[in-house]
């Protein structure tokens, strides 16, 4: 590991510590090859130097042309084709398109929640789970949320506390569809890895509604009895002939941890499928970052950022690099600052800019809500090919300034 000044930084060099605290950085994690200018010229404006290790440099490609590979555990990487859509374009065909896409993605999310709520509600009550049109509309919510991957994302903001349960096995079924199109899986791999996701957490209906519910911390008993869920869930499901193997592995082996301190069985490395940590990651990532009963949610960005600490002993660095590299520096639905202190909502991320998404401006500098809430592309650059004007500021907490994110997605998309 070698100390440089920003100045001598140059593309293709492996940045593995900064002369700060990272979280004082607009980079999720430390560790990274400097693969654009945008990302050097960042560098060089946020630090006065950086260590590198000079071990792992490489020749600096775009996003789009370089194998992705994710490790199954510490060792045996397995090679995933790179998605035919790179999330960092995410399908964004301009306003209009978007608002179209929102409704019909809402209207698929609204069949398939009210679905997953009478599953839910029927497994509570001792009555036969209905798998097979919980995959028939698995499968529509696939091809919805494939075809635009921006609109399927800002709507997990939908959220109501008083119902979690159903709001966040949706919420983790479309993240891992999303996270699935990624990494390159097949169609029908996005298929049984979202049914799995949807019914990951179906043995929680074994579990009483009091310790679910509880405002509190969980005694040693009660966790004990929630830990049972993910093997209640397996067999629950493991009759159903529409629920895969592979979906009965994500329902029963999602809170296993890379570590071996995960339950039910403390499984470790490799020996956790990686459609396992797929789900298990989206998992993590919602309910950090949404508001239940006992706790409310955090900013999506200081959510990854504690992921991203926790990766070597939860899920594995590559994976969870993956995540953010899929979910965004700054994830769409995240409230944003700008530098001209406007608040704004990121609504899809740049190709060649992943610090200067498209941002959806909410209020002007003066707290005046915007009527139209006009779209800027904070990597547009000033006439004769000068520095963009925008740029974000910080990532606040929409609480900040009494905004709700689930009611703005709600009205544009015409609800």
């Amino acid at each position: 590991m070698r100390k440089i000044t920003v100045s001598d930084l140059q593309l293709g060099m492996y940045v593995t510590e900064l002369d700060r605290p990272w979280l004082e950085s607009p980079f999720p994690f430390q560790g990274f090859p400097v693969e654009s200018q945008e990302q050097l010229v960042t560098l060089q404006k946020t630090c006065e130097y950086v260590y590198i290790d000079e071990g792992r440099e490489h020749t600096a490609t775009t996003p789009s042309s370089r194998p992705r590979t994710v490790s199954r555990g510490a060792t045996q990487p397995v090679t995933v084709t790179q998605a035919r859509t790179d999330l960092t374009g995410l399908g964004w065909r301009g306003r209009d398109s978007f608002r179209h896409d929102m409704r019909k993605v809402l209207a698929t999310r609204g069949k398939l929640h009210r679905h997953v709520q009478r599953l839910l509600s029927d497994v509570r009550f001792g009555r036969s789970a209905d798998t097979r049109e919980a995959r028939l509309l698995t499968m529509e919510m696939v091809d919805e949320a494939t075809g635009n991957p921006a609109a399927a994302l800002w709507l997990t903001n939908l959220e109501t506390k008083h119902e979690y349960t159903a709001s966040h096995c949706l919420n983790v079924c479309i993240l891992s569809i999303v996270f699935g199109m990624h990494l390159g899986l097949s169609k029908d791999s996005i298929i049984e890895l979202a049914l799995g996701a949807l019914l990951h957490d179906i043995g929680k209906m074994r579990t009483p509604v009091s310790i679910l519910d509880k405002p509190g911390l969980l005694t040693e008993d009660e966790f004990d009895i929630v830990k049972k869920h993910p093997v209640d869930g397996f067999n629950i499901l493991r009759k159903h002939k529409e629920v895969s193997e592979k979906c009965l592995e994500i329902v029963q082996l999602h809170h296993e941890r890379i570590s071996g301190q995960g339950y039910p069985f403390g499984l470790k490395g490799e020996e956790i499928p990686v459609h396992v940590r797929i789900v298990a990651i989206a998992d993590v990532y919602d309910d950090i970052t949404s508001n239940r009963v006992y706790h409310e949610g955090i900013p999506a960005h200081t959510g990854l950022n504690m992921m991203f600490h926790w990766a070597p002993r939860d899920f594995g660095e590559d994976m969870m690099q993956e995540f953010i590299r899929c979910i965004g520096i700054y994830p769409i639905g995240s409230l944003v600052e700008l530098n001209k202190g406007i608040l704004g909502i990121v609504m899809s991320t740049n190709p060649a800019s992943r610090l200067r998404p498209i941002v959806m401006l909410i209020r002007d500098a003066e707290g005046k809500p915007y009527e139209r809430r006009p779209l800027v592309n904070l990597a547009r650059t000033t006439p004769g090919g000068g520095e963009p004007k925008w740029s974000i500021k910080r990532v606040v907490d929409p609480r900040e300034f009494g905004i709700d994110l689930g009611r703005i997605a709600e009205l544009e998309a015409g609800v």
